[in-house]
């Protein structure tokens, strides 16, 4: 059976090999940057709600990072978690918001200030602090399933359905929870990568979701150093 942590980071195994192969640091610089304990922020955005930024949190994963080696991966589970230290902007107010949850953490268009909020949102409700922040959006997922398909997950085919309405409908037909949904679908986007050699087909269509902002790492140059010092083939196994 593939442990927990190789389905999950299934889901953001995409952007970790985008980011390392676009930026090409050195190893060096990462080794001695990354030793030690670090956790990564994984948002999985929903960007059908009306709304200035990439779109609203609908579920969040902390990936434990040791000596280059993951670890523990917590789901979050963006529903009422909220900091009270923050305040809505006013437009977020205009819409209701009396209060910044982590779903609408990435309201507006500067993602670097949005990516902080659901950090500090996190830390609040869970204490646990991230290094890193990665958004992966529906639009990229479906264009991994497409690039290595026909993909099954948990037993269904997976086709002519966007994947969030896929994971809705697992929640709703199957009583999944998000966080299980995501895992099955990570499941079966990684066993369809290995049958064929369909790995550089995953990478390429990450490589142009990267290119069309559909996928997004904050700080992406910490975050290829991240790549760097873990290595590819550890996180493509």
């Amino acid at each position: 059976m593939v442990s927990k942590k190789k389905i999950v980071l299934l889901v953001i195994i995409a952007i970790i090999v985008v980011i390392g192969v676009y930026f090409l640091v050195n190893y060096q610089q990462a080794q001695q940057n990354f030793k030690g304990e670090h956790n990564i922020l994984v948002l999985c955005t929903d960007p059908s709600e009306n709304r200035p930024g990439i779109g609203a949190v609908d579920m969040a994963f902390v990936v434990d990072v040791t000596d280059g080696k993951v670890g523990n991966i917590t789901p979050i589970y963006p529903g009422g978690m909220t900091d009270p230290n923050l305040t809505p902007t006013s437009d977020m107010q205009a819409e209701g918001l009396n209060q910044w949850y982590l779903h609408d953490s990435l309201w507006s268009d500067n993602l670097e200030n949005g990516t902080k909020i659901a950090q500090d949102i996190v830390k609040y409700n869970t204490n646990i602090s991230t290094d890193m922040v990665v958004v992966v959006t529906p639009t990229a997922i479906d264009a991994m399933i497409d690039a290595v398909g026909p993909v099954y997950s948990n037993g269904q085919l997976v086709e002519n359905v966007s994947s969030i309405d896929f994971l809705r409908e697992d929640q709703s037909n199957n009583g999944a929870t998000r966080g299980d949904a995501i895992e099955n679908l990570a499941q079966g986007i990684k066993d369809a990568a290995q049958k064929n050699n369909n790995k550089p087909a995953l990478i390429k269509a990450a490589l142009e979701q990267y290119s069309q902002g559909n996928i997004k790492a904050v700080p992406a140059d910490e975050f290829s150093q991240f790549v760097s010092y873990a290595g590819f083939n550890s996180l493509l196994g």
